[in-house]
């Protein structure tokens, strides 16, 4: 039973494996991207990052959260609870509620299992068992083994609509819980959405579809919030 979904689910890989597994992506995320871990920016971002992990629904892991230099406007989460996010998605957030709302997301994704869920079903339960149990030259060597754009189009493949609605759903109720003005997700939503119109769809928009639609059921959301009935 998964408290974040409300739904029993099948998920075969444990949550030791599944840390395992993400410690060897991280590995070779760190060899593709520069990821600023000394910096005020970044250490800004774990602080809002823990605050928000405390109150998501999935505890049984440590989040750990990461400031990517890179001048697009993108953030994405692998397993075991690492979450990313680029320079050039937080240059334009105007608000520590603003960088809340999509720390608080992807922590939804997390709290869902839609990353280890999405990776279950992307590799299966042959291969994923003998990377994380390290039958097959080790997790890090099997991770290795595999092309950078194997690994790379697994972490950034499209979640389902129902997966970003929940992600969206949860999110929004990680920023009340925290303290955060639920509104900022709809404002990140909305600037994600003129960038959209401005430059082409941004990185962490090509597999998050249906973003009007979801601008309409986050407002949805926060009314929620606010005047609780029954769902």
């Amino acid at each position: 039973y998964n408290p974040a979904t409300e739904r029993n689910e099948f998920i075969f890989i444990s949550t030791p494996d599944e840390i395992s597994l993400g410690n060897s992506i991280h590995q070779q995320l760190t060899q593709q991207y520069r990821i600023l871990n000394q910096t005020a920016e970044a250490e800004h971002i774990r602080r809002i990052g823990w605050q928000l992990a405390r109150v998501s629904d999935r505890k049984d892991y440590q989040y750990h959260f990461f400031l990517v230099e890179k001048d697009e406007m993108n953030a994405f989460t692998i397993p075991g609870g690492r979450i990313y996010i680029f320079s050039g998605l937080v240059d334009k957030l105007k608000s520590d509620g603003q960088i809340a709302s999509v720390l608080a997301h992807e922590i939804g994704h997390c709290a869902a299992r839609h990353t280890i869920k999405k990776f279950q079903a992307a590799l299966g339960y042959n291969l994923i068992g003998s990377i994380v149990l390290g039958k097959v030259g080790g997790g890090a060597q099997q991770i290795a083994s595999m092309s950078s754009n194997m690994i790379m189009n697994i972490v950034f493949s499209a979640y389902g609509r129902q997966d970003e609605y929940e992600a969206d759903r949860l999110g929004i109720k990680y920023l009340h819980l925290a303290g955060y003005d639920p509104q900022a997700s709809v404002e990140t939503l909305e600037i994600l959405q003129r960038e959209s119109k401005n430059d082409g769809a941004p990185l962490i928009l090509r597999s998050h579809p249906h973003l009007p639609d979801r601008v309409i059921a986050a407002k949805k959301e926060i009314q929620l919030i606010h005047h609780p009935v029954a769902r």
